[in-house]
């Protein structure tokens, strides 16, 4: 299953985010037999007004049954539903490629961004209709597992552990870690370009 938590789409002005409630809402064949039941192909989780912002149940339980959970840009570069869907071991799909690799450097590897996230341009959606669950479909289940099991290696790298957790979970670096780590190198370049400017 694909999925998107998030809000607008509504208006009649051409942009990702209504192609996605489109596609969403109006593909045929919106839902297939499995396992003898029927499964929806993609589902909207919408979040629009703060509705979801005290009940994380309302968008986790859909995201730890979808495969695929669409990252479409924000009112910012950055969406927190990224790192839920991290969280939720489902693969990000992004349609901007700035608003993924540049934004999460630190805590995403921007070399293996192939490896656990799918890119689709947005102008291909948008206006020149590449379907986004014809594209998804098209990926190999061999290729899925595999960016999968990358995703569930991410995860420590984007959560806050307890501070008395398990010495598996202490062991690993998690987002403070690595926002700190980070920060220092930054510091540290910056100190270094100032001492050669000196020379």
């Amino acid at each position: 299953m694909t999925m998107f938590v998030g809000g607008g789409g509504n208006s009649a002005t051409p942009n990702i985010r209504r192609s996605i409630r489109n596609e969403c809402e109006n593909s045929t064949g919106n839902s297939t037999t499995y396992g003898g039941g029927y499964v929806k192909l993609c589902e909207i989780v919408d979040c629009s007004n703060g509705i979801c912002e005290h009940d994380p149940l309302k968008f986790m339980r859909p995201m730890l049954q979808a495969s695929f959970c669409l990252q479409p840009p924000g009112d910012t570069p950055t969406r927190r539903s990224t790192f839920d869907a991290i969280l939720a071991g489902c693969i990000p799909v992004f349609f901007e490629e700035q608003s993924a690799k540049t934004q999460y450097g630190w805590h995403l590897p921007e070399n293996e961004f192939e490896s656990f996230s799918v890119h689709i341009p947005k102008e291909e959606v948008v206006y020149k209709g590449m379907k986004i669950l014809n594209v998804l479909r098209g990926i190999p289940g061999s290729r899925v597992r595999r960016m999968r099991e990358k995703i569930l290696g991410l995860i420590p790298r984007v959560m806050y552990r307890k501070h008395n957790s398990s010495y598996g979970l202490r062991a690993k670096k998690d987002a403070f870690d690595i926002s700190i780590d980070g920060t220092l190198k930054r510091i540290q370049s910056r100190l270094e370009e100032l001492a050669l400017a000196d020379r």
